[in-house]
């Protein structure tokens, strides 16, 4: 049998190798086996030579480009990206992590969940899981049970199932609530608090209230001045002094991630704490 594989261009000319190829029987089980080539990997009908041209030019064009420039497929080229990184990244060694994050995506009605797991300190995603909460991280734990690790902190949301899961499975690691779910969750508290307020506001006061709900959870600094936003985010919060010290409250709270070391970020915490304790309206404190 002769094989042919598609070796790197000379010019704009391609190259290709035709070698025939043995194949071998084994005298105890008759199974059939190709000889093992060595330029090109298994099943594959270019040489490691042409894959390290593919993937050095994908650092630089399109997919659509690199097969243009080389005569190629499509195809070929998202095959050679995608089989790479599988080999770099199908099971990341869990060895040298030491600061972990979780979070769950929604692909859809359709599709559903994922769980994701990220090494915070390389940036890499580590383990995807299908479905959400404490089953979805179940070959996580096993893997990592397998592995020798210096797990430390584990940051995550709020929800009890994911707390459990990793408390039984690193009772050692620091548990880490992330600065997005915990201002999400002052949001939605934000949120029922106006619509307490509404609700309550003469019918005058309640036109005047309305429509303001997505001012009050955006951030300041993406506040558009063209659309008088800022304008009528005060003239929301002057309509009502529980609101007012609430929106202030979240925008403090959401400033001690911005503090410059630790012990900053922990006297700002113990002063939120101070205020929301000290803070005696009745709605508030059913926010804080």
């Amino acid at each position: 049998m002769v094989g042919r594989f598609r070796t790197v261009p000379v010019g704009q000319k391609a190259v290709y190798i035709d070698l025939p190829v043995q194949r071998v029987e084994c005298t105890r089980c008759q199974a059939v086996r190709q000889v093992k080539i060595q330029f090109a990997d298994e099943h594959k009908r270019y040489t490691r030579s042409f894959e390290r041209l593919v993937l050095d030019l994908s650092r630089h064009m399109t997919i659509q480009a690199v097969a243009r420039h080389l005569g190629v497929s499509w195809d070929l080229v998202k095959g050679i990206q995608k089989d790479n990184l599988n080999k770099r990244y199908r099971l990341p060694k869990l060895a040298k992590i030491k600061r972990i994050a979780l979070d769950e995506i929604y692909q859809g009605k359709k599709l559903g969940y994922l769980t994701i797991v990220l090494d915070l300190q390389r940036g890499a995603v580590i383990f995807v899981g299908n479905g959400k909460g404490a089953d979805a991280l179940i070959p996580f734990w096993k893997r990592l049970k397998r592995s020798v690790h210096g797990l430390k902190r584990f940051a995550t949301d709020m929800g009890p199932a994911c707390i459990s899961a990793v408390r039984a499975n690193i009772p050692d690691a620091t548990l880490v609530f992330d600065h997005f779910h915990i201002i999400k969750l002052f949001n939605e508290k934000l949120t029922k608090l106006r619509r307490d307020l509404q609700r309550e506001a003469e019918n005058g006061l309640k036109t005047r209230f309305e429509g303001h709900s997505r001012l009050l959870l955006k951030n300041p600094d993406n506040l558009d001045d063209k659309r008088n936003e800022r304008q009528r985010l005060d003239e929301a919060l002057k309509l009502n002094e529980p609101l007012a010290t609430a929106y202030y409250m979240k925008e403090e709270l959401r400033n001690i991630w911005h503090q410059p070391d630790k012990l900053s970020a922990q006297n700002a915490l113990d002063e939120w704490v101070k205020k929301s304790r000290c803070f005696g309206c009745q709605h508030a404190q059913a926010i804080l």
